[in-house]
């Protein structure tokens, strides 16, 4: 059986092999998807960067229109602070990029603001108040964080003047919350981090978009501030599987940083690989199972059942056959090739070469299959020991070729009186021969082995050391009992055999009514020849 399986394996692994060329094809396919859709991914992150930077320019360029057309309204110059307040105010309802817009006085303290918190406060030591000072033009700030609301913020400042004196400064700041969102709207793709940096990769706002747990590593951050305006590809620099773009702001030496998770492009690859893998594997698994299929109709099955027979035969099983016939010309031959030989080989194994009978090893098969049938369905049946009598003394005088001939002629005629299918006749041993017949009425048992004795006795084959001058047999029988086993069985009929011996040979005899006389029999039985 193991070799059959051996041929199914080789069969299912030539079927797999074949697909190897195609799985390397699948994997360096999937390889170059995934590497064309990287490159994708980092082509529209870098054109959202530059589509970012543009946004912010023109933003920047507006805040400053915004900032010179201001600093042209001379009543600004003599309002009381209430209603510059509430001019500034007017302005920034229409002005969204723009948080607040504040007037500060040469001395660095807030007088006027769209923001009534924002008064008084005192931003003179500001970078972007002193440049806008010493500059005619709009300074920028980097992004700070605001003293009035403590939100990063981004400042510009102007300062208006009358002649070389500085009338106040107007300082306008950036929206922060807008520039953050009109630069993620610029991407297409979801994002997995979304902040503003400082020039050393300091995260001053925004960090990892919502559902993403892992903050900025520390190496990341240091090659953004690091690249300025550029990528960082996934799994460098500790970004993992993530792409991260960044660019430098126009004016300013802060930076904005995007991330975007890879793990959506290469599952999305990896699981159309799987899919059209599965695909074919499910093929080939049709394909091996059409092909294990055949051979098992065409070839196996007929193997497996020659293996079968093979195994019960070594069992000890003589009796199993091949069956089933094969279609092909040659396996059949082999199936009945193989029945004719076990016939044979049964034949020569359950009989005895020189009687033609059942041999002991038959006898013993028969006779346990008898009492199985007795125990489980009431079969009754009886067991019979004949002997020839003084066998030896035959021997001694006319030669074992003659003792051979009438093992040979009493064999032929004890086979006459097992006449039925459930009956045998069967050389036990030496000169003894044993039959099992399904008769078990006293009468009718004792006639037909009369008859038996009778007939042995007819063929009237000349001895010398008989008493009767011819060789005759003494006859035994006992019926089975459903408790018996084959020991038990085959030794209350030998034991009536050898009290027909005591009585004087050439005799039958049953069991005795007197269960007594059975222990007279253990006495004698080993001195009767």
């Amino acid at each position: 059986m193991f070799g059959l399986l051996k041929i199914r394996i080789v069969i299912l692994a030539a079927v797999f092999l074949g697909l190897v060329p195609f799985v390397a094809s699948e994997i360096m396919r999937t390889r170059a998807d995934m590497a064309r859709q990287l490159d994708a991914m980092n082509q529209s992150m870098m054109q959202a960067l530059l589509r970012s930077q543009r946004g912010f320019v023109e933003t920047r360029i507006e805040i400053e229109r915004l900032s010179e057309t201001i600093a042209l309204y001379d009543s600004l110059r003599h309002m009381s602070a209430a209603d510059c307040n509430d001019s500034m105010s007017r302005t920034l309802e229409i002005q969204e990029k723009v948080e607040r817009i504040s007037l500060i006085s040469p001395g660095g303290t807030i007088y006027c603001s769209t923001d009534p918190k924002a008064i008084g406060v005192y931003v003179g030591d500001r970078a972007y108040f002193t440049g806008a000072i010493a500059s005619k033009g709009v300074v920028w700030s980097d992004f700070i964080i605001s003293r009035i609301t403590g939100r990063l913020l981004l400042q510009s400042a102007k300062a208006v003047r009358t002649g070389d004196r500085v009338d106040f400064v107007l300082a306008i700041a950036l929206n922060t919350g807008y520039l953050r969102q009109a630069s993620l709207d610029q991407f297409n793709l979801p994002l997995t981090y979304g902040m503003l940096l400082d020039a050393h990769g300091k995260v001053l706002d925004g960090g990892p978009m919502p559902g993403v747990k892992d903050p900025l590593s520390e190496t990341t951050a240091k090659r953004l501030a690091e690249i300025g305006t550029g990528l960082v590809l996934p799994d460098t620099y500790g970004a993992g599987g993530n792409v991260f773009a960044v660019t430098t702001l126009p004016g300013t030496t802060d930076r904005i940083g995007f991330g975007v998770a890879t793990d959506q492009v290469r599952s999305v690859a990896t699981r159309a690989m799987i899919e059209r893998l599965a695909l074919v594997g499910l093929v080939a698994l049709s394909i091996a199972a059409a092909v294990l299929g055949l051979l098992e109709w065409l070839v196996l099955r007929g193997l497996r059942q020659v293996v079968h027979v093979a195994e019960r035969v070594s069992a000890g099983d003589w009796t199993s056959r091949i069956t089933q016939t094969s279609v092909l010309p040659d396996l059949a031959l082999v199936g009945r090739s193989v029945n004719m030989m076990l016939d044979s080989l049964q034949a020569s194994v359950n009989t005895d070469p020189l009687t033609g009978l059942a041999n002991r090893r038959a006898l013993d098969t028969f006779l346990l299959a008898s009492l199985n049938r007795l125990k489980r369905h009431g079969v009754g049946f009886t067991v019979v020991m004949i002997d020839i009598d003084a066998f030896k003394p035959f021997n001694d005088h006319y030669g074992h070729g003659m003792g051979d001939d009438v093992l040979q002629l009493v064999g032929a005629t004890i086979q006459r009186f097992a006449r039925r299918t459930d009956e045998i006749a069967a050389r036990y041993g030496g000169e003894e021969f044993t039959l099992i017949l399904t008769e078990t009425d006293p009468e009718k048992l004792r006639l037909h082995l009369e008859a038996l004795r009778q007939a042995v006795a007819a063929i009237a084959i000349p001895h010398l050391h008989s008493p009767h001058a011819v060789c005759t047999v003494s006859i035994g029988y006992a019926a089975a009992k459903d408790d018996d086993t084959p020991l038990a069985a085959i030794s209350r009929a030998d034991g009536c055999m050898y009290l027909a011996k005591r009585k004087g040979r050439n005799r039958v005899e049953g069991l005795p009514d007197d269960h007594r006389d059975l222990e007279l029999l253990a006495g004698f039985m080993t001195d009767v020849a």
